[in-house]
């Protein structure tokens, strides 16, 4: 009996070299200074087990956030939640941290952004 992934690869044979182009740009993402960066803020942040958590624990909340349906005093409740973990917010650590995340996020958005645009989907049942 095949594996399911054994099958795919023979219902689609292009699959095992998208693969090992998606396995290569992976490695040169993770090669990247800009990940590299990532890794290090990430390695001292967590070396601040406290300022860890609470950043976290900022992150947390603010997904909570968002994902509420109160939009009406979303911009309050974030104000708030800022001036809450402004202490945090402010080390040094955590921006760095957070502007070399941010960095990693805009590459892998662009990257996504170019394969949607590259690869077609018909997706017009959405406008239905």
């Amino acid at each position: 009996m095949m594996e399911a992934e054994e099958k795919e690869n023979c219902l689609f044979p292009d699959t095992e070299k998208i693969l090992e182009k998606t396995e290569e740009l992976t490695a040169m993402i993770c090669r990247s200074d800009s990940y590299q960066r990532y890794i290090r803020h990430l390695d001292a942040l967590k070396a601040q087990p406290d300022v860890y958590r609470e950043l976290n624990r900022f992150r947390r909340e603010n997904i909570e956030l968002q994902m509420a349906d109160d939009s009406e005093e979303y911009y309050e409740k974030t104000e708030e939640l800022q001036l809450r973990f402004k202490n945090v917010l402010m080390e040094p650590v955590v921006m760095d941290y957070l502007a070399s995340e941010q960095k990693i996020c805009r590459i892998m958005r662009d990257i996504y952004d170019k394969m949607a645009q590259e690869v077609y989907l018909d997706l017009s049942y959405m406008d239905e």
